[in-house]
């Protein structure tokens, strides 16, 4: 679901990055009916701020895998409802407050979070309780597998045929196809560039590349092979040039349909089909824009059924008015208005008036029937009327005009099956393209529409069911709580031991000049604190482990090395709020969650910090070393 944001932010599009997350932030709080939409538009920013947080940290650490909206959610839960004390003297800190004050002054994520950061108290847990509210979902353990990998690209459902490489930044290539034809196109600024085509391959034809203005810098290759089912096309370079980099050929030139099976018995994962819809156009859109036509290389057709039911589409008023100049039609199947003006509130009626063919098969709405019948508009019928005494044959005869609907409201409620009515707007040129005008269509009798049975039965066999398909998934393997980010600087797998240097001495004037600082080898602390001041009784409970080593206390974790706590002690215990005595007894899985997070915001001096960290890493190796020899 974050693939999109991902691939944008990797490639420092930072403005489409937070573009995309607003489409999907919108698509989650997004409710035209509230009265103050204050806290829906604070979750928006919270959760967009979240999810560039959380891509930014993914991707500088190399855990891409873990960008997902899972980690997103669990980013919130366990930042956002932790305290902690920085300042003894001062009111505890929100965790989530402090992780964003850590980032640096120009971070994405840092000015998306200024809107939660300004507000306090109850407003403060208002806003993070309406954006878990959106976030809760993701979950799921059957939400998060499915939203934490992507298979389909997106970008195929409407161009088929690329062309990338890799060039001189900001210059123009030149692409000749094999009939002769050619088409440009400019590198950005990293000398990347990637051309959509509608020109036909196969096996044997060369294409060459060069940039524009200058010949001698060309690259040829030599076509090979072409998958038909995926488009994956291999091929030969005949003639190399080191500015020129053919990087991959994609041909792919079969439709492509996509199902989306959404269950009616719980309407809480829709939102997953509009999110995706969402980010359908904006990949469809944006290769358009940059297509040669401004329009998609096949058209695209969305057919939304119970559109009515479905969350809200970001930007849906804008989508239905530009969508056809892209070749993207979307057929929004409604049972009334009033699901649309419930969903996109005053936008309703723009989307409406932007579809050019509006059917109608039957409805039991008296507004929608009323609506659908000034839209079909009036006739003009004679009005006849006699008058005279009631034994005279000398009757006077009159004849008026006067109007009255095509199909009346209770017409239209009561239609038969297989019955009509055909709204046109921007159809106005018939089979030989001469202009006429856009009258109303009612099918009846002879033009009534068919049953399925009678036409659809041979080409669409609805015995067979969906549990009797079998669809490979990327998803199957995916273990939602190892796509859990360490926001709090839990201990990674495999951490290399760096050297660190004692603490500064306390009593150093700040006119004297600092002495050389010895290697931390924690001999001296050792020799001022004897041992026995520390020692516990031996648990009861299983010997310390690399499995239970979180659920152990600080001094059961540090039995073999007791001298740490004189660190804590005399460093950094006044930032931690609590008594030598209470952080001994504390669980180490939490003492290390606040010494990291007071880490992460330079409340503890970097050699103390590097110098219990070693000592932490040792313990630990010592115990996965020590698994390894038992297993």
């Amino acid at each position: 679901m974050l693939q999109l944001v991902k691939d944008a932010y990797k490639d420092g599009d930072y403005s489409t990055a937070q573009a995309l997350c607003k489409t999907l932030s919108h698509t989650l709080y997004y409710n035209p009916t509230v009265k103050d939409p204050f806290w829906q538009q604070c979750a928006m920013s919270l959760c967009n701020a979240m999810i560039l947080a959380v891509t930014d940290k993914c991707i500088a650490e190399g855990t891409e895998e873990k960008i997902t909206m899972y980690a997103v959610a669990n980013m919130l839960s366990e930042l956002g409802s932790k305290e902690v004390i920085v300042d003894p003297e001062a009111d505890p800190q929100n965790a989530l407050d402090l992780y964003f004050e850590g980032l640096p002054a120009d971070s994405v994520a840092k000015m998306q979070y200024a809107t939660s950061n300004f507000s306090k108290g109850t407003t403060r847990g208002g806003i993070f309780t309406q954006t878990m509210n959106g976030l809760s979902i993701f979950t799921f353990d059957e939400i998060a597998k499915m939203t934490a990998k992507n298979s389909v690209d997106l970008k195929r459902v409407g161009f088929g045929k690329t062309i990338k490489g890799k060039v001189t930044p900001r210059k123009r290539v030149e692409i000749v196809f094999p009939d002769g034809s050619k088409e440009s196109i400019k590198s950005d600024i990293k000398g990347r560039f990637a051309l959509d085509f509608k020109k036909v391959i196969k096996i044997g034809d060369t294409i060459q590349c060069n940039e524009k203005g200058n010949k001698k810098k060309k690259t040829s290759i030599s076509i090979t092979k072409i998958d038909e089912k995926t488009g994956h096309t291999e091929f030969e370079v005949i003639e190399e040039n080191e500015d020129i980099q053919v990087i991959k050929v994609d041909y792919f030139d079969k439709p492509i349909a996509i199902f989306m099976i959404t269950p009616d018995y719980d309407t809480s994962n829709h939102v997953i089909a509009s999110i995706f819809v969402r980010q359908l156009y904006f990949i469809l859109a944006k290769g358009a824009s940059l297509a040669r036509d401004n329009e998609c290389h096949r058209e695209v057709v969305f057919l939304l059924d119970e559109f009515g039911n479905m969350p809200s589409i970001e930007g849906m008023a804008t989508l239905a008015t530009v969508c056809l100049g892209r070749n993207i039609r979307f057929n929004l199947i409604i049972q009334a208005y009033s699901q649309l003006k419930n969903k996109y509130g005053e936008d309703a009626d723009t989307i409406d008036g932007n579809c050019g063919n509006t059917i109608y098969i039957l409805t039991n709405d008296q507004e929608t029937a009323e609506k659908v019948s000034k839209k079909l508009g009036n006739k003009t019928i004679n009005l006849p009327s006699r008058s005279g005494k009631g034994l005279s044959t000398d009757k006077n005869k009159t004849e008026g005009l006067d109007q009255r609907p095509l199909l009346t409201p209770n017409e239209l409620m009561s239609f038969k099956e297989g019955e009509s009515a055909v709204i046109r707007v921007i159809k106005r040129q018939d089979n030989e393209r001469k202009r006429i005008r856009p009258r109303p269509i009612y099918n009846t009798e002879e033009t009534a529409l068919k049953y399925r049975w009678e036409y659809l039965g041979v080409e669409f066999d609805t015995g067979k069911s969906i549990l009797d398909i079998d669809i490979d998934s990327l998803h199957d393997d995916v273990e939602p709580k190892e796509l859990i980010v360490d926001f709090l600087g839990e201990r990674k797998e495999e951490q290399i031991e760096k050297k660190t240097s004692e603490p500064e001495r306390e009593d150093l004037s700040p006119v004297e000049t600092p002495q050389p600082i010895e290697e931390p080898t924690m001999m001296g602390i050792d020799e001022e604190i004897p041992e026995e001041a520390f020692q516990q009784e031996d648990s009861p409970f299983d010997s310390l482990s690399i499995e239970n080593w979180k659920e152990k206390t600080v001094n059961e974790f540090f039995e073999s090395d007791l001298a740490v706590l004189k660190l804590v002690d005399k460093f950094f215990l006044a930032q931690l709020g609590k008594s030598i005595d209470e952080v001994g007894n504390q669980e180490m899985g939490g003492f290390y969650s606040e010494f990291q997070m007071l880490a992460h915001n330079d409340h503890i001096d970097k050699s103390v910090y590097q110098a219990v960290e070693n000592k932490i890493n040792r313990i630990l190796r010592d115990l996965e070393e020590k698994e390894q020899v038992t297993s």
